[in-house]
């Protein structure tokens, strides 16, 4: 049976990926600051909301809301009138805070925003700042990590490790609500890592991986898919360009090694 499709919209890419995600997966979509991860993600909520009548929800553990509105403005992603319209939920979390009211967690905050809203297009954006702040034991409680008894005992176990049982935990609830995902993260400088948390590159369906490099006034980007779960996909570096409509990529899928 053929695998259902999610279409990025994004022009040159669909392409690539047999037509889009398929339905249901997390695709991680990684790189260095400035690369455009947040702007491929906002195309794909966009082509959802506008083309497919699918609803979206952004959380966004960075930047705030009306700073992520007037940037995609500017690339023709009127996200102010989708949310008005009921197509599309922003969401911004100060992870430092840890809980909201009543305590409660970021997780559950996403799977409640996700299911009130029936979203088929989720976006986390990013996973970065999990690794900047760290768990409290009674997080670690409610997430099972821990039981009741082992809360009142002091606890042997690295930072590293906490920040990768949060993004089990979160990628985890994600697979539970039926929705297509992307989680964004970011590559570490000199780093064999597709992810600073090195395990969402693991648990995810699919890896984009965005490049840039900047030579003195020439500038060159590019995008590589690491994997894509049962999709036969462009296995090459392949151009991509930022323009006034967003991200393109520039070259047809005929000229990339596609697996037949």
């Amino acid at each position: 049976m053929a695998i259902e499709r999610e279409p990025t919209g994004i022009p040159g890419f669909d392409e690539l990926i047999e037509g889009g995600f398929p339905r249901y997966s997390i695709v991680l979509v990684s790189g260095s600051p400035g690369t455009g991860k947040s702007l491929f993600s906002q195309h794909f909520v966009y082509t959802g909301a506008t083309k497919f009548e699918q609803k979206a929800l952004y959380v966004s553990f960075e930047q705030r809301i009306p700073e992520i509105y007037e940037q995609a403005k500017r690339f023709g992603m009127d996200f102010d009138l989708l949310e008005k319209q009921g197509k599309v939920r922003f969401v911004f979390y100060d992870i430092s805070n840890r809980v909201l009211g009543e305590g409660e967690t970021y997780v559950e905050l996403i799977k409640r925003e996700a299911r009130e809203f029936n979203a088929k297009r989720i976006v986390i954006d990013s996973l970065v700042p999990l690794a900047n702040f760290p768990v409290s034991v009674d997080e670690l409680a409610s997430y099972g990590f821990i039981n009741e008894i082992d809360k009142l005992m002091p606890i042997g176990i690295s930072e590293e490790l906490l920040v990768r049982m949060q993004v089990h935990k979160l990628m985890s609830t994600l697979k539970d609500l039926r929705a297509t995902s992307i989680v964004v993260s970011e590559i570490p400088k000199e780093s064999n890592w597709l992810s600073r948390d090195r395990v969402s590159e693991f648990m995810a369906d699919g890896v984009i991986v965005l490049h840039y490099l900047g030579i003195g006034t020439t500038s060159n980007r590019s995008l590589v898919i690491e994997k894509m779960r049962g999709t036969k996909h462009a296995e090459d570096v392949i151009p991509m360009e930022i323009g006034k409509n967003g991200i393109e990529v520039k070259n047809p899928r005929d000229e990339f090694k596609v697996p037949k």
